[in-house]
């Protein structure tokens, strides 16, 4: 379940970037693309895009809505931080 500070926490449009990034820069292997440290994948038919992290899922469906998947705060900001800094590299 997300909250609402989760909700605040993490950037959509910013997900979106890393992940597209993450597809053409990344390399490709079984269970998605690999790039720095984050994994992206997306299920059967491309509508749902995954990015994740050994510590944290963030799961992105159509009309931009979402879920994040984490044990501790510290965790989903470790994750937020982590696609800050790929979307500026």
């Amino acid at each position: 379940m997300v909250s609402v500070e989760t909700e605040h926490k993490i950037d959509v449009k910013q997900a979106l970037r890393v992940f597209d990034r993450a597809t053409k820069e990344g390399k490709k292997l079984d269970d998605g693309w690999h790039y720095h440290g984050i994994t992206a994948s997306t299920d059967f038919d491309g509508y749902t895009v995954f990015l994740s992290t050994p510590k944290v899922q963030l799961s992105i469906f159509f009309h931009n809505k979402f879920t994040v998947d984490y044990k501790t705060a510290f965790e989903l900001e470790e994750f937020v931080e982590l696609l800050k800094r790929l979307d500026k590299s």
